[in-house]
């Protein structure tokens, strides 16, 4: 499949970001990474903050259609939560890239209402996917958006551990103390 000029420059930004972080990258590593001229990139983005943004939801999608094809066919809800941690795992040891860009673009966040507001979409939206998998399997529903933020902030807070300590393999085994919300 060919790609589209757009989306070259998408994959070639994910990869210059993954890499080098986005303080680090300019547009025209992130050109020449896509072989394409520095002003197609402002003709399809407009600027390298509009690049980022895309590639953000871009990750983001990704993401998100992983988890749902992951638990597509399955009602139970302790083997949804076995599912999804193990395809957190499998991203997070072959894909570190994509926790890279989510973690360049949340501390760029910090500082920049434009990134707060994506990466609010963003997390909003995962969040979100958790709360739809655990509502069936927690007992009270005014637990639900806790234990999802709880869910959530774990996840994170391990996926930056991994990215700090990958030879640690007790890191991506902690992931699996989440399955008590499910017992």
């Amino acid at each position: 499949m060919n790609k589209t000029q757009e989306e070259q420059i998408l994959s070639a930004a994910y990869i210059c970001i993954a890499r080098e972080g986005y303080g680090s990258v300019s547009l025209r590593q992130i050109a020449q990474e896509a072989g394409v001229a520095v002003s197609q990139i402002s003709y399809h983005f407009k600027n390298k903050e509009g690049l980022l943004l895309a590639v953000i939801a871009q990750a983001a999608e990704k993401y998100h259609n992983l988890m749902r094809q992951t638990i597509a066919d399955i009602q139970s809800p302790a083997e949804k939560e076995e599912r999804l941690i193990a395809l957190f795992k499998e991203v997070l040891m072959k894909d570190t890239a994509l926790f890279r860009v989510i973690y360049d673009s949340a501390g760029l966040a910090l500082f920049s209402e434009t990134f707060r507001t994506k990466m609010q979409e963003v997390f909003a939206g995962i969040r979100q996917q958790i709360v739809d998998e655990i509502q069936t399997a927690v007992e009270d529903p005014a637990d639900v958006a806790p234990i999802s933020r709880l869910m959530f902030g774990v996840i994170l807070g391990t996926a930056i551990q991994f990215l700090l300590e990958p030879d640690d393999p007790a890191i991506l085994d902690s992931l699996d103390m989440l399955g008590r919300f499910f017992s």
